[in-house]
């Protein structure tokens, strides 16, 4: 359930649009972005011809100093290699293009070790391994305003996104910690890319309208739960997800500030258990229940997404003051863990004289347990006799500051404080009483090699 993407170390690294051609704009030099440089040559001669590789490494060691679980340290970590294919360089194809990545992860969770919260903790925490990415074709028409892509994809790369999000660290800030929680197996987002389609439309320089359907479960009925990425799951119905956005740019006066303004839903048309009655039609509760929940046909959620430019540095198009806000429904109470989430934050671009490269933020995500999770929990302590804590929201708290070391790492310090963790769930190490709220201390590396 460890979602990123999406994935925040996927959106720190720069990955190639669909259907771009190398020559668009002159890229920069390897030798100034990249740990490993030109290669003498042959990287500019690949790109030349077509291909483009990018790798990054993600490093994150961090420890809760107090509540939690227990105490602990952790590493979490991600190497991520990706290609991308210029069809029309390399075979003449126009518009096409070919799309691979793969990860190798690192490290024990402190999230599921130490903390058990629901919001993870870091956005690369994932079951250790090697694993393969997405894999896809993109064929650009219209003049490039239309893209469509077919293959093995991650939804977190596209929807639901905020760029001013995409600084922090905690996954929740990629893709929203209620859809990691609703969805099977997380939904279509890091680590689990998932075979499916996608079209994006731009009619115009402030539109833009995309849509993907997915198999609706990115583990399928592998008992292994895809666990190297290479199972492609297939007839487990469908995850579908849609979204409009505009993007304001000032006018000619130069009145105004940028922002991007986002609408989207999804449906899955797969079963889900009940939260609260069991087959028979009684409380999953009641000694009298089969112990098996009812099934529920498919789930929908809607979302909307703001970034906002709040205040530009006088000169600068680049530095200043940055907002978001997100919020995301889930209605079905008798079926989704989290019924309603938000999250907003800012973050400041060149906040210290000198370090214009630099950006701090401060964030806030709100995760509001569903009534029937909690209803179910009443029931089993009137049923039980018990004092068992009842769910109702988990909350996070992170400030952050990332720093350009080299024009190729940055180093970034976080501090984060989890109120509620697990939604006020139960510490199983001390009976009726719940887990107490957690304070984290950490530090992400990101180097592009």
């Amino acid at each position: 359930m460890k979602k990123l993407p999406g994935a925040v170390f996927a959106l720190a690294i720069a990955i190639h649009g669909a259907g771009a051609r190398a020559d668009d704009a002159a890229p920069p030099s390897y030798a100034d972005t990249t740990l490993t440089g030109g290669w003498y040559g042959y990287r500019n001669w690949l790109r030349d011809h077509g291909v483009t590789f990018t790798m990054s490494q993600t490093s994150d060691v961090l420890g809760n100093v107090s509540g939690g679980l227990k105490r602990g340290m952790a590493y979490d970590g991600v190497f991520q290699l990706q290609g991308d294919f210029d069809m029309d360089r390399l075979v003449g194809w126009t518009g096409g293009a070919i799309h691979i990545s793969g990860y190798a992860i690192q490290g024990q969770g402190l999230s599921g070790k130490d903390i058990g919260n629901l919001l993870t903790v870091t956005s690369v925490e994932a079951d250790p391994g090697f694993r393969f990415g997405e894999f896809y074709l993109s064929q650009s028409l219209m003049d490039d305003k239309v893209t469509v892509k077919l293959g093995q994809i991650l939804a977190d790369q596209n929807f639901a996104i905020s760029n001013t999000a995409s600084l922090f660290v905690n996954s929740t800030f990629g893709w929203p910690g209620i859809f990691a929680a609703d969805l099977p197996g997380g939904g279509p987002a890091y680590p689990f890319a998932v075979p499916g389609a996608q079209i994006i439309v731009k009619p115009d320089d402030v539109w833009t309208l995309q849509a993907a359907v997915f198999n609706g479960s990115p583990t399928g009925s592998d008992p292994d739960g895809n666990a190297n990425g290479l199972r492609f799951p297939l007839g487990d119905g469908v995850f579908a997800i849609a979204e409009a956005g505009y993007a304001y740019m000032p006018g000619k006066d130069g009145t105004g500030l940028p922002g991007t303004y986002k609408i989207g839903a999804w449906y899955n048309s797969e079963k889900f258990d009940s939260l609260t009655t069991a087959s028979n039609g009684v409380s999953l509760a009641d000694p009298l229940s089969s112990g098996r929940p009812r099934r529920l046909s498919g789930n929908f959620a809607v979302y909307a997404v703001l970034d906002q430019t709040l205040w530009q540095e006088p000169g600068s198009s680049d530095n200043g003051l940055n907002g978001f806000f997100r919020i995301a429904v889930a209605p079905q109470r008798e079926r989704n863990s989290m019924n309603w989430y938000f999250d907003m934050g800012v973050a400041y671009k060149g906040l210290l004289p000198g370090r214009d490269d630099d950006t701090a933020g401060i964030s806030f995500a709100y995760a509001g347990v569903s009534s029937g999770l909690s209803d179910q929990v009443k029931a089993e302590n009137s049923f039980n006799g018990t004092s068992q804590p009842v769910p109702s929201s988990e909350v996070v708290i992170e400030a952050t500051y990332q720093a350009a070391i080299t024009p190729w790492m940055t180093a970034q310090p976080f501090f984060q404080y989890v109120i509620r963790p697990g939604g006020n769930a139960v510490d199983p190490e001390k009976p009726n009483s719940r887990i107490q709220n957690a304070a984290i201390f950490g530090m992400r590396a990101v180097a592009s090699f």
